[in-house]
């Protein structure tokens, strides 16, 4: 039971690992490209190919007819793509989620009542209906369907929802772009519009090129332009565009019905939804059916020269804010344009205003990073106009009060303690509160200005609003009296509103990297918390398969002490049996233990070839390096260059899983194609050579250090990162070396040094191995141990098979009784105070080359060949051993002793 849950909460965490994964990869793919079909179609694709999804599609909103269009899609047949094209709000599950905002998960879509025949026909079954939205707005619908019934889980939904989170968010993202270069050509436009006006000086010319102009902006039907007339003394429709001759000389007034009198009287942006069934509509105009119709005044300043109005037959049309903004400063300028028409150069130096606007909007959308934008606009503003002082300064909501961020014409040292108070703390405090912009002819007469620098005559504040919150100022400061005149104000407000939006843009920019660190944060944190628990786990099973061990011996210990003598032979011998496999069993755990730590060498090893590895590991890693490869479109060729090697002494498992890992590896290194080398070949006396090439991306000198650090990671959280670690230990445990040669940009080479297999050796203990019975003869045996309690237990499984046995307590006297008798071969521990196992096997060495010295250690098998050698040591046993480890290792010891 403890090991399927174990099992479960494993599998729960590969699989939010890899969810997590495929999040990122989706976020990371649709964020580099700001181009909507680019989003839409390689987010599909990531989640096509990174998922089981085979079917996939997305309906984005239509918002001038209110329809859902499908404008991408995976796995679904042309029939299906082209009879779901578009949908209306409310049809279907589709359409009900794009109005409610909310996901639609349907288990038995055939079953659903308002199922669609087309999907049906296509063999759907289930159907997830994921909202594409940021901020409550809904740009369409994420549709995610199945050809079979499919029930999904809370994990299911909840991954299905974050996907149409990151896609909704890339939306916005790609809508706040597109928008802003539709301003900016909208800018553009409008540019070369007043520059053609401008260039004219008959008034019907210009007010012909208006109307046109203005209905092939905002893509409508019809227009006209109503201007004041000082002889009749009323506003005269002049020119008329798709509308009725009637309509010519007719006068208006405030009080007039119509949109008209409406804009006259308002002095503002009037929209009338469906003109010709509207109560306060001109009788004249009702067989053109006109429905959406927008009017707006002809400012000139700030006295209304006239009336421009546009209007559209088209039912589906609709004015958003955005229109009503672009008409009205297409009308401010053709208001210009018409009110100065006998003034050609005031018409020159309008258009030189907006040239600067149109360079300024272009030069600002170059940098997203906010200290640089702002820098920047202060610098255009100075260089453009010329001001003495440009501020920009930013609310500060928590203490109410403004701080400069940026400043040109100071430094910004001088300033950056002001603070000022929000309604306050002079006229930029004042604009603060009130967010309307505030101009000042004659500073020395406003009670409200701050006398900090007396060469200032006048100022000008404007307010930096983002969606009609105020989130700073813009503060523009002139050494002359009555510094600024009706068009510098217009120009620096439009200049402040482009400014705005830019800072909006920035901190959109901000916060999206900010979140993406806090992302990357997080599952840093859950890759640390999986390991931390991974560790905990392996310490809580390790103390209870001990406690379990414990329990048994002890408790069976303790029954043969009290209560000895009522027990019968058998039943003591059962008992003692008991114990054994207890202590075999907690043995066992210490085993495992040193596996899992590398500190086991004790395995058996047989003689292998490398050719035969390299042949075995290109077959078993193709499906990787070629098949996987060759679907993503990339190729990857693997070279095998064998060369005459004799064989090595090792696992075959463990060193196939050694290749087969940096194979994994190499192709992780060339996400563009490439070439792996796997060689083999001779390299010293005694030793082979094995390289593991790749033409990959190389590692950095810090990346090469830590390569074989456990958790140790490049590849985020699709690795654990213990893969390079756990390779290390098994070479290192087949007593070879590993390196890594590699430089960024050219690749990688694992080279990999193992010794020469004893391949005679091994036939040698094999043989040794099949004891016969009665064949051992009775030896003298010096026991050196500082644990009395194994000394005991080895001297009494000693003389228990017929051996006689001297007995030491630490290495110098175990070295004394080595020097007064005679032995056959010596046990000695490898942890003792004073003389260690190594120094004693050195000294007795030296008293007699030709007895056998076995070296005791609870320590895990450090099977060193050299060391050995070195110290005298001919034979190893681990603690705990047992009877027939004994009497095996025994007979090795007096043979190998008669070779001597």
């Amino acid at each position: 039971m403890k090991g399927e849950k174990k099992k479960g909460k494993g599998e729960e965490i590969v699989r939010l690992n890899r969810e997590l994964s495929i999040l990122n990869a989706i976020s990371q793919t649709v964020n580099e490209s700001i181009d909507l079909d680019e989003i839409l179609n390689k987010s599909l694709d990531k989640i096509v190919e990174m998922t089981e999804i085979e079917s996939v599609g997305i309906y984005l909103l239509e918002e001038k007819t209110g329809e859902l269009v499908y404008v991408a899609h995976k796995g679904f047949s042309m029939a299906f793509s082209k009879g779901m094209k578009r949908l209306k709000l409310g049809d279907g599950a589709t359409g009900k989620t794009a109005i409610s905002g909310e996901p639609l998960f349907i288990e038995d879509y055939p079953g659903y009542p308002e199922a669609i025949p087309f999907a049906i026909e296509e063999g759907l079954k289930s159907l997830a209906v994921i909202p594409l939205k940021s901020r409550e707005k809904i740009y369409g619908t994420l549709n995610i369907a199945r050809k079979e019934f499919y029930p999904f889980t809370p994990s299911t939904r909840n991954f299905f929802n974050s996907i149409g989170q990151i896609i909704g968010s890339a939306l916005e993202r790609a809508s706040l772009y597109t928008e802003n270069v539709k301003r900016l050509e909208e800018q553009k436009t409008l540019y070369a519009i007043s520059k053609e006006i401008a260039s004219k000086l008959e008034l019907k010319v210009i007010l012909e090129k208006i109307i046109r102009s203005a209905i092939e902006l905002l893509e409508v039907d019809a227009g006209s332009i109503a201007l004041w007339d000082n002889r009749k003394q009323a506003y005269v429709y002049v020119i008329g565009h798709g509308l009725t001759e009637a309509l010519i000389g007719k006068e208006i007034y405030p009080s007039s019905k119509g949109v008209g009198g409406e804009v006259l009287k308002r002095k503002g942006p009037i929209v009338y939804s469906n003109y010709d069934t509207h109560p306060n509509r001109l009788v004249e105009l009702d067989p053109f059916h006109l429905k959406e119709t927008l009017g707006v005044p002809l400012t000139v300043r700030e006295m209304v020269i006239g009336t421009m109005i546009v209007c559209t037959t088209d039912p589906k049309k609709r004015f958003r804010q955005n229109d009503i903004d672009l008409l009205s400063s297409f009308a401010q300028q053709a208001a210009i344009a018409i009110g100065n028409a006998r003034l050609f150069e005031d018409s020159l130096a309008k258009i030189r205003q907006l040239t600067i606007l149109y360079e300024v909007g272009r030069k600002l959308s170059s940098t997203l990073d906010l200290d640089e934008l702002l820098k920047y606009a202060l610098e255009l503003l100075k260089t453009q106009w010329g001001y003495a002082l440009c501020v920009i300064l930013f609310l500060d909501r928590e203490k109410n009060e403004l701080y400069i961020r940026q400043v040109i014409g100071r430094d910004i040292e001088e300033v950056r303690h002001l603070r000022f108070r929000v309604g306050m703390d002079g006229i930029v405090g004042w604009v603060a509160k009130s967010g309307e912009l505030l101009y000042v002819p004659d500073v020395s007469k406003d009670p409200r200005y701050i006398k900090e620098f007396p060469d200032i005559k006048s100022e000008a504040v404007f307010p930096l609003k983002i969606r009609d919150q105020v989130i700073g100022v813009l503060n523009v400061e002139s050494k002359e009296l009555m510094g600024f005149d009706e068009e510098d104000l217009r120009t620096l407000s439009s200049y402040a509103s482009q400014v705005s939006i830019f800072i909006e843009n920035a901190q959109l920019f901000s916060d999206l990297k900010q979140t993406l660190s806090e992302l990357k944060q997080a599952q840093d944190q859950i890759i640390q918390a999986e390991k931390l628990r991974a560790m905990g786990e392996m310490a809580s099973g390790v103390a209870h398969d001990f406690n379990n061990v414990l329990a048994a011996i002890l408790g069976n210990i303790q029954l043969l002490l009290h209560s000895f003598e009522h027990y019968g032979p058998e039943e003591i011998r059962e008992r003692l049996k008991t114990i054994e496999k207890a202590s075999k069993d907690g043995a066992e755990t210490v085993r495992r233990i040193q596996d899992f730590t590398g500190r086991r060498r004790d395995r058996e090893f047989i003689p292998l070839s490398l050719n035969d590895l390299v042949h075995e590991v290109s077959a078993i890693t193709e499906p990787r390096w070629k098949d996987q490869a060759q679907k993503k479109g990339i190729h990857i060729e693997l070279v095998k260059r064998p060369g005459e090697v004799p064989p090595v002494l090792g696992n075959p498992s463990e060193l196939r899983e050694v290749l087969t890992n940096m194979v994994f590896n190499a192709v992780d290194a060339m996400p563009k194609g490439g070439k792996i080398t796997l060689s083999t070949q001779p390299h010293s006396e005694g030793w082979v050579e094995m390289r593991i090439a790749d033409t990959g991306i190389g590692m950095s000198e810090e990346v090469k250090k830590r390569i074989f650090d456990p958790f140790f990671t490049t590849k985020g959280v699709t690795s654990s990162g213990l893969g390079m670690s756990v390779s290390y230990g098994i070479i290192k445990r087949h007593g070879g070396e590993i390196l890594v040669e590699s430089e960024p940009g050219k690749g990688t080479v694992f080279v990999l040094h193992l010794p020469m297999g004893y391949g005679e050796e091994v036939k040698e203990t094999e043989k040794r191995g099949e004891m016969v019975p009665g064949m051992m003869r009775s030896a003298r045996i010096l026991v050196i141990d500082d644990e009395e309690a194994v000394r005991d237990i080895l001297s009494r499984m000693l003389m228990t098979k017929g051996h006689q046995v001297e007995m030491a307590s630490d290495g110098d006297e175990g070295i004394e009784l080595f020097k007064k008798q005679p032995f056959d071969l010596v046990f000695t521990d490898l942890g003792m105070p004073k003389l260690s196992g190594w120094e004693v096997g050195k000294a007795l060495k030296k008293l007699n080359p030709k007895i056998p010295i076995i070296m005791i250690t609870g320590w895990g098998m450090e099977l060193n060949r050299e060391k050995m050698g070195q110290n005298g040591i001919d034979l190893m046993i681990s603690k705990p051993f047992n009877f027939d480890q004994v009497t095996q290792l025994i007979f090795e010891a007096m043979e190998l002793k008669e070779k001597m």
